[in-house]
């Protein structure tokens, strides 16, 4: 449970990273195991439920409650001389090694034959029902045996004969007994686009000869700068990771905290594992206490210790952003908030902006807006000195 801020490891932030991202692209839906509402390990059925908002009613709801963008901040923290802060930055390493595996990971696609029986394919897919994507029913770049049964009848056989390239549109059925009570018995509409037919082949046997007869519209030379790209690609958007990361981590360090509101403290927790408790019921088929003890290998009061050590952590991540955000000037306003939960609620599978943000949390989703919005100020007022790569030694 590492704090990585950019990660949005705010954790109410990340829960709603988690959750939402979570539902574009949750794989697998309708697993054989799903029909018959077994999990991986069925002897990790039953537990007692940890105690949820909805037993205990939502933080946020209470009389005396105030939000963070209401408080007054100065009473909570001192900020540091963030202006004139240096943060120093290791620039991810690209390597012959790094190449390869990005090119075997992403490039070696057949896209000049149609999909058969038995072929592993990659693809992007969108599940909606009446118009609307459905939790778990939205990922890119999946990879899917055709024949292996992994997904709902229908939708693997719906994809032989397709070219890569090509998309199609699959009307299917999920099975009476499914476990999430939704979509049982629903009729869907899955969009899938097939990338390509991965090779089982490796980037470092294959030859050009070999690569045309595979279907392939690459040489070697050609999927090298393919793979290049991608490696680079990924290095700077980690390089810009670790900068943020580095910038919100020196801010909280140097902070001066002089308490933090315990309810802010209760609310993250609360929204966490109402977050957990849902992922695990409806991805393990089993309640919050019973995952914790069983795939974590805790109990239930050292899972809550963590949780609220991280929480705590959390909300002075939030009172330090909120401050910034009031001494540069800067605003998330509230019609900002509904624009943006209202353009993100229909591709996460939410009906409404209301019912994202009901989900999410006010004060999470709006910390989520407020987080991007503050670092791009601070990177323009942060020095950041490029680190040197450690040697090991």
């Amino acid at each position: 449970m590492k704090k990585r801020w950019m990660l949005l490891a705010l954790v109410g932030a990340m829960a709603f990273g988690m959750s939402a991202c979570g539902r574009k692209e949750t794989p697998e839906p309708g697993t054989s195991q799903e029909e018959d509402g077994d999990t991986a390990d069925a002897s990790v059925q039953g537990g007692e439920s940890v105690q949820t908002d909805e037993d205990t009613g939502r933080v946020r709801d209470r009389e005396d409650y105030v939000g963070i963008d209401a408080l007054a901040i100065e009473e909570y923290v001192v900020l540091p001389d963030y202006r004139n802060m240096t943060v120093y930055v290791e620039r991810p390493e690209i390597t012959d090694e790094i190449i390869e595996r990005y090119i075997n990971s992403n490039h070696m696609l057949a896209t000049q034959r149609a999909v058969e029986a038995g072929d592993i394919v990659d693809i992007d897919y969108v599940g909606k029902k009446d118009g609307v994507a459905f939790q778990g029913g939205t990922a890119s770049g999946y990879r899917l045996e055709i024949g292996s049964g992994s997904f709902i009848d229908g939708f693997e056989d719906g994809l032989i004969g397709v070219m890569p390239g090509e998309t199609v549109e699959l009307q299917l059925t999920f099975p009476a007994g499914y476990r999430e009570p939704s979509l049982a018995g629903a009729p869907v509409v899955f969009t899938v686009t097939v990338n390509g037919i991965v090779l089982s082949e490796q980037y470092a046997d294959v030859t050009d000869e070999q690569l045309a007869q595979l279907g392939m519209d690459k040489t070697r030379e050609e999927l090298w700068e393919a793979g290049k790209a991608d490696a680079e690609e990924a290095a700077d958007a980690a390089y810009e990771t670790n900068i943020q990361n580095a910038i919100m981590d020196e801010l909280v360090r140097n902070c001066t905290f002089s308490s933090v509101p315990d309810y802010l403290a209760e609310e993250e927790q609360q929204s966490y594992n109402r977050y957990m408790e849902s992922m695990c019921r409806n991805y393990y088929n089993v309640d919050l206490e019973t995952f914790v003890n069983v795939y974590y290998g805790i109990t239930m009061e050292d899972y809550n210790s963590q949780i609220a050590q991280m929480c705590n952590d959390t909300v002075q991540g939030y009172i330090a952003l909120e401050a910034v955000l009031r001494a540069e000037g800067l605003e998330v306003t509230q019609e900002e908030i509904n624009a943006k939960a209202a353009e993100e609620a229909e591709a996460y599978g939410y009906t409404s902006r209301e019912e994202l943000i009901e989900d999410v949390g006010y004060t999470t989703y709006r910390m989520y807006l407020v987080l991007p919005l503050v670092l791009e100020r601070l990177e323009e007022l942060v020095t950041v000195e490029e680190a040197a790569a450690e040697t090991g030694e």
